[in-house]
């Protein structure tokens, strides 16, 4: 039976690789002698086998219903569809990623020490030691875990290849530029909400009428009657204070509040909610916007590699299995109480600095 193929694209993961994203495919097509019935896709001289998709898979779903519950695999995702296909989709992304990242980690000629790879040796010996022969038996594993061995490596691998790439990004973030601002706020609605949630625009008549009763508000601000009483009075959103750094709010909001000094109350804003008079509570929240900072440092460190990883892949057309991909099942066994493969590499690697050579 011939085995149908398909392109697939290379998964990157965003700022601090957990959030999925995919490059675009390129269209350079790659000829090969096709994939093997254990083989779920390849990518340049890189596989992966049905035991490492399956390990994955299982990681996943055992992850999502000790969350949600059994119930999970029962939610509709409106799509045509299932809850397995998605966590299938996941599975893919990831092990993707993992075989492109090996490959990209050659290029540098980077390899893993002697402590890394007795790292991913314990790594392997717990995964296993975890697992009842019945348990291995259903994933698909070699008692001797060497399947397992062998992901943690990549892993490892992967994870040296990331701090190599971006050992040199250090940019300068100042003050201003991850400055956290805390503000509290009054709403005047200028739409209302019908009962099947629709959203309905007021008209321009009351709009000049909502618009008088914000001055009125903002008068009496100024006039020195409590701020915290007029939101209970008049403001129509849920919460009353914000803090955020740029880019995070509604332009028009965000302007107005970075230009406020501290207590001072601002003109009437308009942005998509409504009318807002802001009062500045604090013009720079020194520990938020240092933690700031360091999310700017991962967001512009995920960046440069980004743009390494996204150069590598453009002329690589992987290839997958989609009918091996279509029939593949969860494994049916009950593996309650089982230490996760995913999480056994977070506890270990929890401290885990790679060796960088310069």
């Amino acid at each position: 039976m011939r085995l149908k193929i398909r392109k697939i694209c290379l998964p990157l993961l965003s700022a601090a690789l957990l959030v999925l994203s995919l490059t675009a495919c390129s269209s350079k097509v790659v000829l090969t002698a096709g994939l093997g019935k254990n083989e779920i896709f390849r990518v340049g001289n890189e596989s992966a086998t049905t035991t490492e998709f399956g390990l994955y898979l299982a990681a996943i779903a055992w992850d999502y219903e000790s969350v949600y519950g059994s119930e999970f695999w029962d939610i509709e995702t409106g799509e045509g569809t299932t809850m397995v296909d998605n966590c299938k989709d996941l599975a893919l992304a990831q092990l993707s990623r993992l075989k492109v990242m090996k490959l990209l980690a050659q290029e540098y000629s980077l390899t893993l020490n002697e402590e890394e790879e007795e790292l991913a040796a314990l790594a392997a010996e717990r995964f296993m030691d975890s697992l009842s022969e019945e348990a291995a038996e259903a994933l698909g594993l070699s008692l001797d875990g060497s399947e397992v061995l062998e992901l943690y490596e990549e892993k490892l691998l992967s994870d040296k290849l990331y701090a190599y790439l971006i050992k040199d990004v250090n940019p300068e973030i100042s003050d201003d530029e991850a400055r956290i601002v805390t503000v509290q706020h009054i709403l005047l609605k200028t739409y209302t909400v019908d009962e099947n949630g629709n959203r309905q625009e007021i008209s321009e008549e009351e709009k000049s009428r909502l618009y008088a009763k914000a001055e009125e508000i903002r008068e009496l601000a100024l006039e020195g009657e409590s701020f915290e009483s007029l939101i209970t009075k008049y403001s129509e959103d849920t919460k009353s204070t914000y803090s955020f750094g740029k880019g995070e709010m509604e332009e028009s909001f965000e302007n107005t509040a970075f230009e406020l000094e501290t207590d001072e109350i601002s003109h009437v804003t308009v942005t998509s909610h409504g009318y807002h008079i802001i009062k500045c509570i604090s013009t720079l929240d020194r520990e938020a916007t240092d933690q700031n900072k360091q999310t700017l440092l991962l967001q512009r460190k995920a960046e440069a590699f980004g743009e390494t990883y996204n150069a590598f892949v453009a002329d690589m057309e992987p290839e997958l299995n989609q009918e091996v991909l279509d029939s593949f099942e969860l494994v049916d066994f009950d593996l309650t109480g089982e230490i996760l493969f995913l999480d056994i590499y977070g506890e270990l690697t929890a401290d885990y600095e790679p060796t960088i050579q310069s």
